[in-house]
């Protein structure tokens, strides 16, 4: 059965424990044993993670692929690129060839056209439980109730006019239709799995934010500061939250109860802590979403010399014309120019136009990757139900374009891939361990190459008017 063909179906953990599939996608578990614990993190669990996964990756190394020797000798950067809250279908649901729709289905078991989206639009509610509820046990059909119905604003698409730059780049390079978000959402339990292939157990932003606004706080430099995790489980307990998660009726009130608040400032092995002890130089670009800037989170990070690795995402094109881009990076836009709604999306493709020709323009490009991915799907109607892996994940489709002179011209890829996919390819082509079960088991991203081939013409693009 193929990817794009496949539709996996919710399943019980109990009958995962006992034949290990759920249609034919291999059940995964997260990788609970060196998450922190409820009170505080032990500070030196990333270390002694670090000491014996450097260890053990010499076993690995014999059963490389010749993909990943190849990918050795011709890429030597990545760009991790991550905008907001768009889903498959709102942005590439009318791409040619990929596994998109141009109708959704609601709660009343209607089917709707998916009208047109403004450049602007309202940002739908887009939380942990909501993604559950509106995926309804694998349904994808309840998105409506995401505002008690009162409203259809998850169910919008753009045309390729709309957004023509992001339609160029995924016809010139290379575009996948089953990627994922790992985690149901949001944006902050998100990005950390972007840099770690886990969260630490959190699955909430911040209880109340400063002073009840809902803005963010501070993080590690805050100890009052609370957020939602999953407390630790019971194998009973588990069980009974998977089943939940499995269906629509008081998702909320029912999951929250495995559900605590804890200091958000954590210590877990993070790719940086790889990268680091290999000696390859590596930078976080960040934005001006402290939400989407996880190294707050990661106190070694935060009272360690590695926060000086974390810059202005301003810094991004003059090191790339200085040449002086790191072998890995993230690189994160400011809110305005996320995609994040109410956000402008031209502006947004733009922000990505000056990024990518200034990398296409430099002496670097010839070796370099970019993978750019929205972080989660931002309360917006999808129809592919995303396999059910963990009590985390996956969430809603994404979409994800890869860019380099290597990646097969106008390809679409089909495999389940997640943010772990993306540590994974890194992992593999700079010769590092997993983090965690997730980036271990994922599918890689080397199938999108191939390096055999002349290499593709950059594609240099022009900002638009918005």
């Amino acid at each position: 059965m193929s990817a794009r063909n496949s539709r996996p179906q919710l399943i019980s953990i109990a009958v995962a424990c006992l034949i290990g599939l759920a249609a034919g996608v291999a059940v995964e578990r997260v990788w609970f044993d060196l998450e922190p614990s409820d009170e505080a993190a032990d500070t030196g669990e990333a270390d002694q993670f670090l000491e014996r996964a450097l260890e053990g990756n010499r076993k690995e190394v014999a059963g490389e692929t010749r993909q990943v020797a190849l990918a050795r000798r011709k890429i030597r950067n990545i760009v991790f690129m991550i905008k907001e809250n768009r889903t498959f279908d709102t942005l590439f649901g009318r791409f040619p060839g990929a596994e998109g729709t141009t109708t959704g289905e609601t709660c009343n078991g209607k089917t709707i056209p998916l009208p047109r989206a403004s450049d602007t639009v309202p940002g739908p509610v887009h939380s942990f439980d909501e993604a559950l509820r509106a995926m309804n046990g694998g349904r994808m059909n309840c998105f409506d109730e995401l505002h008690a119905g009162k409203d259809l604003e998850a169910y919008v698409q753009y045309r390729e006019e709309d957004i023509p730059n992001y339609w160029a780049y995924a016809r010139h390079y290379a575009l996948a239709d089953r990627f994922f978000s790992s985690i149901y959402g949001p944006t902050g339990p998100e990005h950390l799995w972007t840099i770690s292939g886990q969260s630490g157990r959190f699955v909430d932003h911040e209880r109340i934010g400063q002073e009840g606004t809902g803005e963010p706080r501070e993080y590690c430099d805050d100890p009052a500061e609370r957020a939602f995790s999953f407390r630790k489980l019971t194998a009973r307990e588990e069980a009974e939250a998977y089943e939940i998660e499995e269906q629509r009726e008081l998702i909320g009130e029912l999951i929250k109860r495995f559900w605590i608040e804890r200091w958000p400032c954590i210590d877990i092995p993070i790719l940086p802590d790889l990268l680091e002890a290999r000696g390859i130089p590596w930078r976080y670009y960040r934005g001006d979403n402290p939400w989407a800037d996880p190294l707050r989170q990661i106190r070694h990070v935060r009272n360690g010399p590695m926060w000086q690795h974390r810059v202005d995402e301003s810094q991004f094109v003059p090191d790339v014309q200085a040449g002086e881009l790191p072998a890995v990076s993230w690189l994160i836009p400011p809110v305005t120019v996320s995609d994040h709604p109410p956000a402008s999306i031209c502006e947004g493709e733009n922000w990505v136009i000056r990024a990518m020709n200034a990398l296409q323009s430099s002496d670097e490009w010839e070796s370099t990757v970019v993978v750019l991915v929205w972080d989660d799907f931002g309360g917006f109607y999808d129809h592919v139900p995303p396999p059910h892996v963990d009590l985390y994940g996956l969430g809603p489709r994404v979409p994800a374009i890869v860019m380099s002179p290597w990646v097969k011209p106008g390809y679409i890829e089909s495999r389940t891939l997640e943010f772990s996919s993306v540590l994974k390819m890194i992992e593999r082509v700079f010769d590092l361990p997993a983090l965690a079960e997730r980036d271990r088991k994922a599918n890689d991203m080397l199938e999108f190459f191939d390096f055999s081939q002349r290499p593709v013409e950059p594609l240099m693009l022009e900002e638009r008017a918005c």
